[in-house]
């Protein structure tokens, strides 16, 4: 009987010493060689094959052979009794029994070893050295527009936020944009009723604030903005802008060319060439645009390439970028948010983080701020 049982037991199965798990290995083999010989062989192999589990798995299965309720060695066994005859019965069951009994012990115990070596395993080692957790950081764009805003605050200006769907009275209308405007074209604009439209510019906040306040006013308009552009190298149909307004009794021109100074000194290089020109907006007079030697080119107009060389394709071969148009605030809007321009005069300015943040770091393709490629991101 006891080969029969055994030859239910995979030969291949890895054995361990017992004796580890229950000291009293040893005195049971002798009880059960004095009870019944011819169980020696199987409670031996059985209990080395639990005490040889590697993992809780193994040992699952290992039990499920030997003590499964259907299939198990030891119920295989006793289903067997009914032949034998009495006294047989009396001998044979209390062996069987002390089996199943000692071979669940050995079971439990293993079970608590591999528990104990899984968490030993998992336990933190003092000893080691620390990994430094992974920390994000903000945005290339994040991190040029809270430079921006610190400057302006030095300067004295607050933060004013307007809303990025705009009335058609606010985007074009009260900053001196003609009925006939281009830029009330639908191939410029992005329209989302008939005089609700995307905003394209952070302007519209100049007007919002000054028809809730009273000046003297000083404040910057930080926000995302959008125009149905082609994309290309330098040019994206959604980017983010910061607007400036100062408005009080006898601000000029002087003005506002020191404060656009001290912008191109503290966010790029004090040596890197700058101009400002004149140039028309509807919602200034006079209008200019502040220009920065394109850093991709370094002024050249052209980039080196594998077959020679070709046309700068941030600055297009100008060797200047524009970062910037300002001008004194037209005395039209002034009259459109009931200001009077013969008491109070004011300038602006609007600027784009792209285009700041490429000519800060010389990057050569406003498309990359949107790809969210990490190893762009991670350079700053």
């Amino acid at each position: 009987m006891s080969d029969t049982l055994l030859a239910a037991l995979d030969s291949n199965w890895s054995a361990a010493d017992p004796a580890a798990l229950t000291p009293d290995h040893a005195a049971r083999l002798a009880e059960l060689e004095q009870l019944d010989p011819a169980l020696v062989a199987l409670y031996r192999r059985g209990s080395e094959v639990l005490a040889g589990a590697a993992d809780a798995n193994t040992l699952r299965d290992r039990h499920t052979a030997l003590l499964g309720r259907e299939r198990g060695v030891i119920t295989l066994g006793l289903a067997e009794m009914p032949r034998l005859s009495v006294d047989e019965r009396k001998v044979r069951g209390k062996a069987l029994n002390l089996v199943k009994r000692w071979l669940t012990e050995v079971h439990d115990a293993r079970r608590e070893a591999i528990a104990l070596e899984r968490e030993a395993a998992d336990a933190l080692d003092v000893t080691l050295p620390g990994r430094r957790g992974f920390t994000g950081r903000p945005h290339v764009l994040s991190q040029v527009r809270d430079d921006l805003l610190d400057l302006f605050h030095g300067l004295g200006f607050s933060i004013y936020t307007s809303p990025e769907v705009e009335l058609d009275e606010y985007n074009f209308e009260k900053l001196n944009f003609g009925p006939d405007h281009p830029a009330r074209d639908a191939h410029d604009t992005y329209f989302a009723g008939p005089d609700v439209v995307l905003r394209t510019h952070t302007s519209p906040g100049w007007v919002r604030a000054m028809e809730e306040r009273k000046p003297p006013l000083r404040l910057v308009f930080p926000g995302r903005v959008y125009r149905a552009e082609a994309v290309d190298a330098s040019h994206m149909d959604q980017f983010h802008q910061i607007d400036g307004l100062f408005v009080d009794r006898n601000v000029s021109m002087a003005d506002l060319k020191a404060t656009l100074n001290t912008f191109a000194r503290a966010i790029y290089r004090a040596d890197l060439p700058t101009r400002i020109i004149p140039i028309y907006f509807p919602f200034v007079e006079p209008g200019v645009q502040m220009d920065v030697q394109c850093v991709t080119c370094s002024g050249t107009g052209h980039i080196a390439t594998a077959e020679g060389g070709k046309r700068c394709p941030v600055c297009k071969g100008t060797k200047w970028v524009e970062v910037l148009g300002a001008g004194m605030v037209h005395p039209n809007v002034f009259r459109a948010v009931g200001i009077d321009p013969e008491i109070y005069t004011g300038f602006a300015f609007g600027m784009g983080l792209e285009r700041i943040a490429m000519g800060r770091y010389g990057i050569p393709e406003i498309r990359l701020f949107l790809e969210n490629d990490l190893r762009f991101l991670e350079q700053f």
